[in-house]
């Protein structure tokens, strides 16, 4: 489906908040509408291009200035993009939504305890045998978003649910084309499954 200029929705918040799980959650809804659409998560940018760039704050600047360039390209010629990264200061995502066209900014919410019990790439435990100490949120400032567009609370919201907010406020925002192919009843996936089910009970399903 092509759009005359891409968005960018960009997933910030702590280690193991659950920003590439919604991300590429979210990711898979917009393909199947037929949005062209990359994803560049932060950790995989730096493994492929700069992989001793390190994380710093100084590193960490590098880093998202890089993807917001990458975004900012993709966005002007209509090819939309899916970023998950710590970005831990605000100065790095303001800076992103100046670059990019139709930036959406997204609050990974989630409890430090309930991070560090889920650790997935084991950042946490190395942290506490004194391995590492440049975990944002943790060594180093995190700084929650002032005005996102999409805040989401990962210890109370399912992905899936995540997903769907996302999606609602891309519509909301229009910029998502009305002839979406998921999109042509005007319900969410939850709404249309509410009501094919209370057609069925009514008996002309």
């Amino acid at each position: 489906m092509e759009l005359e200029k891409g968005f960018c929705t960009w997933f910030t918040g702590v280690p193991a908040s659950g920003k590439s799980t919604v991300g590429k959650a979210c990711l898979k809804r917009l393909r199947e509408m037929g949005i062209k659409i990359e994803d560049f998560d932060a950790d995989e940018v730096r493994s492929h291009i700069s992989p001793n760039l390190g994380y710093t704050l100084e590193a960490r600047d590098e880093n998202t200035k890089r993807l917001a360039f990458f975004a900012s390209i993709l966005a002007r010629n209509g090819i939309c993009s899916n970023i998950a990264a710590v970005s831990s200061l605000q100065k790095f995502r303001d800076r992103a939504r100046g670059m990019i066209d139709n930036f959406v900014e997204i609050m990974v919410d989630c409890p430090l305890d309930e991070c560090q019990n889920r650790d997935p790439k084991g950042l946490y435990k190395k942290a506490a045998e004194g391995k590492i100490n440049d975990i944002a949120g943790m060594h180093q400032p995190f700084e929650k978003p002032e005005k996102p567009e999409v805040y989401l609370d990962t210890s109370k919201m399912s992905v899936d649910e995540c997903a769907e907010k996302v999606i609602s406020k891309l519509k909301e925002l229009k910029y998502l084309p009305g002839d979406a192919k998921d999109d042509k009843t005007g319900y969410s996936d939850t709404e249309e499954e509410k009501v094919k089910k209370r057609l069925e009970n009514l008996g002309y399903m």
